[in-house]
């Protein structure tokens, strides 16, 4: 039975992989797969990492954290969220790098740690974002309590940019110099071997100088661009697509949909497409959204329900089980990035919001 799909390029997310680290120099790539993979899959994205003999990746939650030590695939995992220490055991996987955001967590790590094996660990800064992070004042305490005991081996120092996709804020300066302060702060003490990251896929897009040991690169993987440009080297890996169920004719002055928000202005055709916010299509593609149809850019007409949007297809000939693109196809006007732009939205929450009940197809060109 036809049903909306997402058809998943990893060749593409290979693609994207490749030109990341061309531009990133000598810091290795750290895809982020949070979020089941922004949309595409954390099972199978996560195993097309290790195809690709990559270092690390980074998660946000303990359940992912979970989920992905139970897959026993061999590169480090770097758990950007609070600590859980009702679930310590996992930090004692050999993969697995935990994020200290204050000297609580680096006391706990400690108390908890009943091992003789060390916890990996990175301590996070807040450099401006405001969010997780040791305050600057405090990093020395958090550093040196660190180093002192066996219980935590620190591998890496990193913060986050509160404006990446922004090559012009003054905002980025000032956190690149908060940060840099604390990077002074391990000279003298034979720190070399620590991991500095701060840039994620903005920051390297944008050619920010700094020199990272790791890139956290989550959206461009994807092929899409963070950036208000589109990037012609990136390749959307995600094309979702839902099929015609039905098509018809109606007369002037016919009522569209939920609220009646629709009303024909002439004899047209609809068709009826099986996808609606019970799959993630956004609730403001109403009466304003487009599908794509052999790269012909067709409006939504009415709003969109949970299980169905309707089209304009008056001009189009198009069959019952034939497919429309709602974003990620050859045209570049359905670019998630585009299509977010011209909602004053951001891709991420797009990709993010597609449902369990999309099926995903995978492809490996």
């Amino acid at each position: 039975m036809s049903t909306t799909k997402a058809i998943i390029n990893l060749g593409n997310f290979e693609h994207n992989v490749r030109y990341m680290q061309s531009i990133a120099k000598k810091a290795e790539i750290y895809p982020v797969i949070k979020a089941n993979a922004y949309g595409h899959g954390f099972i199978r994205v996560a195993r097309k990492i290790a195809d690709l003999e990559l270092k690390g990746v980074c998660i946000a939650t303990i359940n992912e954290l979970e989920e992905l030590t139970n897959l026993n695939l061999n590169y480090s995992i770097l758990h950007l969220g609070r600590l859980s220490f009702s679930d310590f055991s996992l930090y004692q996987n050999d993969n697995v790098i935990a994020t200290i955001n204050t000297l609580d967590d680096a006391k706990n790590i400690k108390k908890f740690n009943n091992s003789n094996k060390a916890v990996r660990a990175h301590i996070k800064v807040d450099t401006g974002m405001t969010r997780m992070g040791c305050d600057i004042k405090h990093f020395d305490k958090i550093l040196n309590y660190c180093l002192k005991t066996d219980s935590i081996s620190l591998e890496g120092i990193y913060s986050h940019l509160a404006n990446s996709e922004n090559q012009d804020s003054n905002y980025n300066k000032q956190q690149f110099k908060i940060f840099e302060k604390i990077l002074n702060h391990l000279k003298g003490k034979s720190l070399d071997y620590l991991k500095i990251h701060l840039l994620n896929s903005g920051g390297l897009l944008n050619s920010f100088e700094f020199n990272s040991d790791i890139i956290r690169s989550g959206l461009a993987l994807y092929g899409i661009s963070p950036l208000k440009n589109n990037s012609r080297e990136l390749k959307p890996v995600m094309e979702l697509k839902a099929p015609i169920v039905l098509n018809k004719n109606i007369t002037k002055g016919t009522m569209i949909g939920y609220g009646c928000s629709y009303e024909a202005k002439k004899d047209m055709k609809v068709s009826m497409i099986q996808c609606g916010y019970g799959d993630g299509i956004p609730y403001e593609f109403s009466n304003q959204g487009f599908v794509y149809y052999n790269n012909k850019k067709i409006p939504i007409v009415g709003r969109v329900s949970m299980d169905l949007i309707s089209i304009d297809t008056t001009l189009i000939d198009c069959k019952i089980n034939e497919y429309v693109t709602i974003w990620g196809g050859s045209s570049s006007d359905s670019r998630v990035e585009e299509i977010a732009s011209s909602f004053n939205s951001i891709p991420y929450t797009y990709i993010t919001g597609i449902t369990d009940r999309v099926i995903r197809e995978y492809i490996d060109d």
